[in-house]
């Protein structure tokens, strides 16, 4: 299993501040508890539809930011 993207660890935790479980989140998400599970924890990669997807229904947008210099 690796590790979980940084997209993913940040989606993680808003949905632990939501108090959302992960059947909770699966279930708007439409896929399983054990589905998302595996999204967290780096045994699937979700595309950059599906981080979208997960990312609103967490109340979060997914934006390009500049990175800082050096």
């Amino acid at each position: 299993m690796g590790k979980p993207h940084p997209i993913m660890v940040g989606l993680t935790r808003r949905r632990q501040e939501l108090h959302l479980s992960q059947e909770e989140l699966g279930r708007l998400l439409h896929m399983t508890g054990a589905g998302l599970c595996r999204r967290e924890t780096g045994g699937t990669v979700p595309s950059l539809v599906e981080a979208d997807r997960q990312a609103r229904a967490l109340g979060l947008r997914l934006a390009l930011v500049p990175l800082e210099k050096p």
